[in-house]
């Protein structure tokens, strides 16, 4: 009996150690998630931390931004529009003084192709005098030939 209670024991032992040691395997699996999951933690802070002076560095910049366009509004309010509008006449002015000068040149344009057209009617008119001209000397050239040619009476 006493041997019975002995290996009881043993046995019992065995188990509580089985069972310790399954214990120990899993406190140890527990342990290392753990550590991966505070790694992760600390993986999300840092992201967290860098996002938080990302934000805060769109948040300034935003700032500027904003400080930079009411600037820009105010010293763009202090132009003179009164200058605006006498630089937008003058050049209304000088567009009316360009378009006289191409007027002006289109008008000698027409002029010197009047003359031309003239002076063309007027060569062609006296090349026809001369034609006629010609004609009637080369007429009075026959007859003279044809007096000279006839036997004397």
């Amino acid at each position: 009996m006493r041997n019975s209670a002995f290996i009881q024991h043993l046995d019992i032992a065995n188990v509580l150690k089985t069972e310790l040691n399954s214990v120990k395997s899993k406190l140890s699996e527990e342990k290392r998630k753990n550590s991966e999951h505070q790694q992760y933690i600390q993986d999300l802070k840092f992201q967290m931390n860098h996002l938080e002076s990302v934000k805060s560095e769109r948040d300034q910049f935003k700032q500027e931004l904003a400080n930079i366009s009411k600037h820009k509004e105010e010293s763009a309010s202090r132009i003179n529009v009164q200058e605006y509008v006498n630089q937008i006449q003058e050049l209304k002015d000088q567009v009316i003084e360009k378009d006289k000068t191409v007027k002006m040149v289109q008008d000698l344009y027409f002029m010197r192709s009047t003359e031309f057209t003239d002076e063309i009617e007027t060569l062609k008119n006296e090349k026809s005098d001369l034609h006629s001209k010609l004609q009637s000397q080369e007429n009075s050239v026959k007859q003279l030939t044809e007096e000279l040619q006839k036997p004397s009476a």
